[in-house]
């Protein structure tokens, strides 16, 4: 105590009166103090002083840490800490303090802008930093420590641990102080006369202020954050003390004694009046009011509820809706029995529910904010512990008032696992994480009495944990298994000790469940495991080794089945398997003494306390309840297994009827929710479903377009007039007419009196195309007069007579209430006397609209960005989006109150008598609607002044017109009414039983005159040259839309449109394209190649080829998104070939058809699609392929340059080619006839282009700009160009470009752009939304699915975004993984849940990545740059010489890349293996070095410098002893391979003198059969020596010069030996005199040449021009590489040969293999192997 005391005292010696922290540990020295990741030394101009800059995209990996090590403390007592800081603009930043109590118990205190709202527990305080446009200002922020935990979590502050300081943000200092320092105080003296300051309030030290510039004030500059804001007289509560703090003003205080918090926390600063005070806080009842009685008990912080601070209010509000029941079940899939088995625990969503089993009363426990994983009931029923989904939180729950006790903290990752122990006192908890997983064992015996829950022990499993029990004869003992081992852990002296069980009697087994043995049967030691072998396993957790393994199969004598989950009793034992069977054992599990078939696989049993009743939980959502007395089984719980789409209310019986995506219409008891009957429809889903007003009988549509009537669950009618999914079947609420509408836009008019269903009327294409507006696209008016619904387009409103079809209105609102383009979504017909139509837009406008004159009276925003579902009631308004509904008011639409449901709302019904909603998602749930008005039922901030009642509503309404009176509408500016179209009246009156076609009709803003002229449609054209911009096109009035179909659009109201018309393939003025070459990565802007091939080729038979093409290796470096990957075959590119490579036999098979460099490659379907360019004369190329059979459907050409990208449309029926900048031309073509559909030129030059996952019709293009295309019913592109926010387009300025694009789920877009930056897009405002920098360069790959998104490109790394409420306003988006590559990603191919994926990079290599596993693994490897040569040994690889440098060694089989060998600013020209040691390999390089590796050490271990120039030609002799070494100036050098020494230097070939060029070497070989070489050079001379290198003689014996023409082959001067094709020359292996030259000459030809007798003995003509040529000599063929792109092979007899195709330059490297019989040929950074089949 002495040493504790002197050393706080000598602390407060030396830190008096501050300490400046960064000084002190010295911050940029890093010897006591740390940092981590990108962070840099700088000098800022604003404060004139050094600072440190902490950067990068994860905060949590780039930080200055104080002090240096974690176990090590600063010990700093001062209670006021002062940070000195800037956050980055845009971008997260995070401060973490560690502080200690003065009983030792450390507390971590964090603020950040990543935190959406305060969270506490009873080691961390985290409070969310709010950054306005004040906080990118040099900030001061002070934490008062005292002040703060006193308030929050009720200890007394000690001394201050830690300090660490996270991305994104520049600070200057930080300062530890005990007195109270102002920095708007100067010497004394305020700043400011009005500045309200403290009265001890103290000058900052001069060393830690801010520079004021002279006749400033600091607070012009700078601003200072005090948090806690006010310095309240706070104190810790003790026993006996009996002082009042409940009139503190940001706490209450509770019965329990507990502070329930009425402000929820934050960090901020109030710029609006430069005060230094802290804003008012948010209250917790306005922040828990969207998450549905969000509860948060922690400790000694309590959030109160919604329903608490109400209860303080003097008036109080009771719930308009209030949930009354729920039929529902999962994801969590755990059911456990009370205590008294008279009732079952289960998970629906969010909420628990405890159901009685006698009367099915359910008691819901609600306050999770996403779906549950798994949750705990103590063994006395009075605590419920549950997790949720993306939250490492868990809930206890009081379950006698289903309330949340505590909230407690589970690592960083949600619980997939919760146990209580037999004796409540301890709670077991394992994250749900990969590859590792973590136990925490709480203690919970002080819940009850305080509150508290305290943590026991935790420990890291290295495997991903399923599940986990507590022993139930002790807590010490847990038992939990992945799905490979199990782990038995023991709880001694406070720490988890495990061992580990993975083999089971020498079998390894995948396990499903896990369990402990009952005490009461005497094997409470004993461990049994579920696995996917139909094998028991029983584990002594004693000894921890297996006892024994029980066979279940064996002993019914079956097959194998997976055990999914057991349960152990006293005197018996369950199990549940995937048969569908519930088996009940003796203990020993020789003997079934229960069998229990269900028609699906059972995923979990249990059973009661009193083991009396046993529960099963079957693959399809039900719950079944096994009486073991009576043998009675009771289904007590049925469920839809997928999502539900539409429910109906009998308007006759308390029965409604649910359809959902499993295939199956289920009908329910509306006051129980029990299940009456079910109807299943095998290969078709219902769409839509109603029940007739009167008669009770059920009308469905299905998937197919047929129609069936159900009574009683027998099908009395079935009809098939339609073809297409039905999208609505609606009744008259009088029953007299059925009208059904398909997906096609086919309106069926049904008379529902009759006994039978008879069509009456079909009219095609009157109703919106597309079935995602299904159940309810068209609507009944109450009074039956009226029907409404979306059509003919997606942007038109339709109200017609209801008995007679005729069109009263019909309103285009695409442009009529704002800019840009908007669709309808739904309509909803208002009460009858106001005559309102409510229209719901997808941008989430609700119009509301006269039915008489179509008038938009007003405009309302519920839902922001989202279109709403609305159900109407006399005078309140139900409006519902996502899992979010509010009760609205009738007039204003105005929000009275606010609802969370437990999952989507995808559609919702009033009961007939308005007095109960009904909503369906994943499950049904039933609300109590309590419609009657009444002021005391609104909220009392957001009453009005004078609530009007229906009553006096109705009082007010004028008779002349039945409305509302005029002066409460609001006037619409610069809108004018919509009338009639008289011309679709006549032809409605005239259609009667005939089948009418409206696609086409015209709508005019003003009623058709009489009689009719012809009516002119105004078409803009993009030229703006044309007179008045736009030329008008007659269309004679319509006569009989029966007979005729006539062309035309529907005209906004204010005659413009938003979307301009592209000009047709017929138009000659197009856009000329760009001449410079875009600088994007992205673009495709191949390589002039100056090789073309050749026209003139012989290709033999298959059956009849001498060599076989075999691999191809490595992916096109050139191409962009050339990756498709189907099931197990992934297709990619590699010059002008196409490969199909089966990724479980790695076998390849080759798609030959295009001539040049394979761009891109598209799928749909059965369907491939690729394109490559034009080049000199073969022009570009579409190919379609069949993807099954790798077969050729057609090829198709347009484009006069390359082929930027390939998409097909959602259904396959379109696909879309764009020509790449020198273009810009976007073309259509049908993909069942293969036509070009539609051609349009672009102003600018397009990157990529995406197609709505949702409409066949609308794509988007990027570029300079985003482009939002549609193709209307005239089968004509129109294209919308987007806006970006002014601030951001500034912040690019003129290099702005885009990139990358896709689409969402949702139908919104993300784009890329140049610059780094990801964007989101609504299409229907063509508006950007949201944009944030992703990436410090270009990004070239985007893939979204659900809320993640993959982003990729130049910076090569691939990143995983969290996006939160992207179709919102509160989008949130969260870096999630990251993965690093080689080199730029160009390509990327993922699976449908982002986990599994392929990607490309320009080094021509593709991985394959995982990231659950965090992994990426080569798949196929490439070659960055131009392959300058192959050598080949007696060995299992070969080596490729890269001009990039490197050295790259590969394995025959498998087919990959064993060892790079680098070497950085040089080019690696050829290599050799050595022929007396198979490990040695030499590589020349381009500084004139000669390298020697040993393959053996993967090391070098010689390195020469023989030559001042490049090495061109390495070779050894035959024994291996010398090495020769030629470069380009022809200039040889012979070198002793074991010394590295050079024996002699040949400079015959080297130009000596004169200014000509020099001509390299461009052949080195030794003679096999003779001990004679011979050198070539590009001079067109061989000089032939004979050599014995044991007495060191080599002379000269032949020299040969051949002639030339003086021009290249071109016809072009001679100007350097580049332009020649190479002088090549080599021994003969079959005759000892002879050697083979070629080369330029006058003709085309293979010289044998005898140099003893010094003659030509034979010639063998050639077609091409040879670029490399090697010989076979078991075969007796030659292999020549071409110019000309053919590898040829020629009998070295006869002379016949036989041409081969595989790439798209010309062939520079060909070399034959001995070892493996093959031909390897190489061009550009491609190589193709090849078996020689002769």
């Amino acid at each position: 105590y002495l040493l504790q005391s002197n050393l706080s005292c000598m602390a407060e010696f030396w830190q008096s009166p501050y300490v400046n922290i960064f000084k002190h540990y010295g911050v940029g020295q890093w010897k006591k103090s740390h940092k981590e990741g990108d962070v840099v030394t700088m000098m800022d101009r604003t404060i004139k002083c050094p600072i440190y800059k902490i950067n990068g995209v994860v905060p949590a990996n780039n930080f200055i840490g104080i002090p240096k090590h974690s176990s090590q403390s600063a010990g700093l007592i001062g209670s006021q800490l002062y940070i000195l800081f800037k956050p980055f603009i845009g971008q997260f930043f995070t401060i973490h303090l560690e502080v200690v109590s003065k009983c030792g118990v450390t507390i971590r205190i964090s603020t950040s802008n990543i935190y959406k709202q305060f969270k506490a527990s009873a080691t961390w305080l985290q409070f969310p930093f709010v950054v306005d446009s004040s906080c990118h200002k040099w900030t001061v922020l002070k934490f008062d420590f005292p002040n703060l935990l006193c308030k929050y979590i009720n200890r007394e502050y000690s001394h201050t641990k830690s300090i660490k300081l996270c991305a994104n943000m520049f600070v200057k200092n930080v300062l530890s102080t005990s007195k109270p320092y102002n920095p708007n105080i100067t010497d004394k003296k305020p700043s400011m006369i009005e500045e309200v300051t403290n009265p001890g309030d103290e000058p900052f030290p001069p060393e830690m202020r801010y520079p004021v510039p002279s006749g400033h004030v600091w607070r012009e500059f700078y601003q200072f954050i005090k948090f806690p804001e006010t310095s309240e007289n706070l104190s810790i509560s003790i026993k006996g003390d009996t002082r009042d703090k409940s009139n503190s003003p940001s706490f209450v205080q509770s019965k329990n004694g507990k502070r329930i918090f009425r402000e929820l926390p934050v960090v901020r600063n109030n710029s609006s009046n430069h005060s230094i005070k802290a804003p008012k806080l948010k209250k917790a009842s306005e922040k828990i009011e969207d998450d549905f009685h969000n509860m948060s008990l922690i400790e000694n912080v309590t959030i109160s509820s919604y329903k608490e601070t109400n209860k303080t209010k003097s008036s109080k509000v009771p719930p308009i809706c209030e949930l009354k029941n729920l039929v529902g079940f999962g994801p969590c899939r755990k059911v456990t029995f009370s205590r008294n088995s008279d009732c079952i625990y289960y998970a629906a969503g969010a909420v628990i529910i405890a159901q009685f089993i006698a009367n099915l009363k359910q008691n819901k426990f609600t306050g999770h904010s996403s779906s549950i994983l798994t949750f705990a009931v103590d063994d006395h029923d009075e605590y419920i512990a549950s997790s949720q989904k993306d939250s490492p939180l868990i809930r206890i729950w009081l379950t006698s008032s289903q309330e949340c006790l505590a909230l407690i903290k589970s690592a960083d990752d949600p619980c997939g696992v919760l146990n209580f122990s037999s004796s409540d006192r301890t709670l077991l908890g394992v994250t749900f994480s990969r590859p590792k997983s973590k136990l925490i064992l709480w203690d919970t015996s002080l819940l009850k009495l305080q509150g508290d829950i305290n943590i026991i022990s935790e420990a890291v499993c290295n495997e991903s944990l399923i599940k986990g029990q507590l022993s139930l004869a002790t807590s010490q003992k847990i038992a939990t298994c992945s799905t490979k081992s199990v782990q038995i852990w023991r709880l001694k002296s406070g720490k988890l000790k495990s061992c580990t069980i993975s083999t089971f009697m020498g079998l390894e087994h995948v396990l499903q469940d896990v369990t402990w043995g009952s005490p009461a049967g005497g094997n409470e030691h004993f461990i049994y495991v579920a696995t996917g072998s139909g094998i028991i396993i029983e584990l002594d957790s004693t000894k921890a080794a297996v006892s024994r393994c029980i066979d279940i199969c064996a002993i019914e004598g079956n097959g194998v089945k997976s055990i999914n989950s057991i349960a152990m009793h006293n005197s018996f034992a369950v199990s549940g398997t995937g048969d569908g069977s519930m088996k009940v054992w003796d203990p020993s599990f020789n003997d079934v003494i229960l069998n229990v078939e269900h028609e699906s696989a059972v995923t979990y049993c249990t059973i009661s306390s009193d083991g009396l009743k046993l529960l099963a939980v079957t693959e399809t959502d039900s719950i079944g309840i096994l009486d073991a007395t009576t043998k009675a089984y009771t289904t007590l719980l049925t469920s839809h297994s997928k999502k539900i789409t539409a429910v109906a209310v009998d308007p006759c019986h308390r029965q409604l009827v649910s359809i959902s995506q499993d295939s199956s219409l289920r009908v329910w008891d509306l006051d129980t929710l029990c299940q009456v009957y079910e109807v299943f429809s095998s290969g078709e889903s219902p769409t839509t479903v109603a029940y007739h007003p009167y008669k009770g009988s059920i009308v469905v549509g299905y998937s197919k377009g047929s129609l069936r009537v159900l009574e009683n669950g027998d099908i009395t009618e079935e009809h098939f007039d339609l073809t297409s999914p039905v999208t609505s079947t609606t009744f008259l609420p009088n029953g007299e007419y059925l009208y059904v509408s398909d997906a096609l836009g086919t309106l069926v008019v049904y008379p529902a009196t009759k006994t039978t269903l008879l069509p009456i009327k079909t009219i095609k294409h009157i109703v919106a195309k597309g079935r995602h507006r299904a159940p309810a696209v068209i609507q009944a008016s109450r009074d039956s007069r009226l029907i409404a619904f979306v059509g003919p387009t997606e942007h038109c409103v339709s109200v017609m007579e209801s008995d007679t079809l005729t069109c009263l209105v019909k309103l285009d609102i695409s442009s009529a209430v704002s800019s840009y383009l908007d669709s309808v979504h739904r309509v909803v017909f208002g009460t009858v006397l106001s005559r309102d139509l409510f229209v719901c837009t997808s941008s989430g406008k609700v119009l509301r609209i006269d039915t008489r004159s179509g008038v938009i009276v007003s405009e309302h925003h519920p839902f922001p960005n989202s279109p709403p579902l609305l159900l109407v009631s006399d005078h309140l308004i139900v409006a519902a989006s996502g899992r979010k509904f509010s009760v609205c008011d009738y007039k204003t639409l105005s929000p009275l109150q606010k609802y969370v449901a437990h999952d989507d709302i995808n559609h919702a019904v009033f009961t007939p008598n308005l007095s109960d909603v009904v909503m369906c998602g994943d499950g049904i749930t039933v609300w109590a609607f309590r419609a009657k008005r009444d002021s005391n039922m609104l909220h009392p901030e957001i009453c009005p002044k004078k609530v009007v009642s229906f009553e006096d509503v109705k009082g007010a309404v004028d008779d002349e017109d039945g409305g509302i009176p005029a002066r409460e509408i609001p006037t619409p500016a610069s809108l004018e009414p919509v009338q009639s179209d008289i011309r679709l009246e006549d032809t409605l009156e005239k259609s009667d039983d005939q089948e009418l076609d409206i696609s086409s009709i015209l709508l005019d803003p003003s009623p058709p005159p009489a009689p009719q002229p012809p009516v002119e449609t105004l078409k803009v054209s993009d030229n703006s040259d044309q007179e008045g911009g736009m030329e008008l096109d007659h269309v004679s009035p319509l006569s009989d839309t029966n007979s005729e179909e006539l062309p035309g659009a529907l005209a906004p109201l204010n005659g413009s449109h938003p979307f301009k018309l592209s000009p047709d393939s017929e138009s000659p003025l197009s856009p000329q394209p760009s001449p410079e070459p875009p600088l994007s990565l992205r673009h495709i802007n191949l390589d002039t190649k100056k090789s073309t091939l050749s026209s003139k080729r012989y290709m033999c038979p298959p059956d009849s080829c001498g060599i076989e093409l075999v691999t191809l290796l490595g992916s096109d470096k050139d191409a962009r998104c050339n990756v498709v990957w189907r099931g197990t075959v992934l297709f990619y590119s590699l010059g002008n070939l196409i490969i199909a490579e089966d990724l479980k036999t790695s076998k390849q098979s080759h798609l030959i058809e295009h001539t040049e460099t394979v761009t891109c490659l598209a799928s749909c379907g059965d369907k491939l699609a690729s394109c490559s360019g034009a080049h000199k004369l073969h022009p570009s190329q579409i190919c379609l392929w069949n993807a099954d059979t790798f077969t050729l459907l057609h090829t198709c050409s347009y484009h006069e340059f390359q082929v930027q990208c390939l998409e097909f449309s959602v259904d396959g029926s379109f696909l879309i080619s764009v020509g790449n900048y020198q273009e810009n031309a976007l073309v259509l073509w049908d993909c069942t006839t293969y036509d070009i559909h539609t051609v349009a030129k672009t102003d600018n030059h397009v990157n990529a282009v995406s197609c709505d996952p949702q409409n066949a019709t609308e794509f988007v293009s990027v570029g300079k700009c985003v482009q939002f295309w549609i193709l209307d019913h005239k089968q004509e592109l129109s294209v919308a160009t987007g806006s970006l926010p002014i601030a951001f387009q500034r912040s690019i300025g003129e290099d702005l470009e885009f990139t990358a694009v896709t689409y969402t789920d949702s139908g919104m877009i993300y784009a890329g752009t140049i610059s780094g930056h990801v964007t989101l897009w609504d299409p229907r405002s063509t508006t950007c939304l949201l944009h944030w920098s992703a990436h410090p360069n270009e990004i070239d790959i985007l893939t979204y699915h659900k809320s993640s998104l993959i982003s990729g490109g130049v910076s090569k790394n691939l990143k995983l975004w969290d996006i939160q409420n992207s179709d919102s306003d509160e989008t949130s988006v969260m870096l999630h993984d990251e993965l690093e590559f080689d080199s730029a990603i160009i390509s990327c191919v993922m699976d449908e849940q982002l986990n599994l994926g392929i990607i490309g990079t320009v080094n021509g290599t593709l991985w394959y990545i995982n990231w659950e596993e965090k992994t990426s693994i080569r798949l196929v490897g490439g070659h960055p740059d131009t392959v300058n040569d192959i050598a080949v040994g007696t060995g299992e690889t070969f080596a490729v010489a890269i001009e990039d440098g490197s050295l790259r060694l590969w394995n025959y089989e498998p087919l990959e890349q064993a060892v790079q060998f680098q070497v950085l600013s040089t080019s690696c020209t050829c290599a050799v293996f050595s022929p007396s040691q198979c490990t040695r390999l030499t590589a020349g390089y381009g500084d004139g070095t000669v390298r020697t590796f040993d393959l053996s050490e993967v090391a070098m271990v010689c390195k020469m410098v023989p030559h001042a120039s490049p090495i061109t030609r390495l070779q050894y002799s035959t024994n291996g002893e010398v090495l020769v070494s030629g470069d380009s100036s022809g200039l040889v050098s012979v070198i002793n391979s074991e010394t590295g020494l050079i024996m002699r230097v040949l400079s015959d070939h080297k130009k000596r003198g004169g200014g000509s060029e020099a001509a390299p070497v461009t052949a080195l070989n030794f003679s096999t059969l003779s001990p004679h070489w011979l050198i070539g050079t590009a001079d067109r001379r061989v000089s032939v020596w004979h050599a014995d290198w044991e007495v060191d003689s080599n002379k000269m014996i032949c020299w040969l010069s051949f002639p030339a023409p003086s021009f290249t082959p071109e016809g072009e001067p001679l100007s350097s030996f580049s332009s020649l094709p190479p002088s090549l020359a080599l021994f003969s292996p079959l005759e000892p005199s002879i050697l083979l030259y070629t080369g330029y000459s006058t003709l085309q030809e293979v010289l044998f040449y005898n140099f003893t007798s010094r003659e030509t003995v034979r010639k063998i003509n050639l077609a091409h021009w040879s670029t490399s040529f090697d010989l076979i000599p078991n075969s007796n063929l030659l292999v020549v590489g071409s110019h000309d792109r053919l590898l040829t092979i020629i009998d070295y007899t006869s002379g016949t040969f036989q041409d081969y195709v595989a790439h798209s330059d010309q062939v520079r490297v060909v070399r034959y293999s001995p070892a493996r019989n093959v031909v390897m040929s190489a061009a550009g950074s491609a190589i193709a192997l090849w078996n020689v089949k002769i």
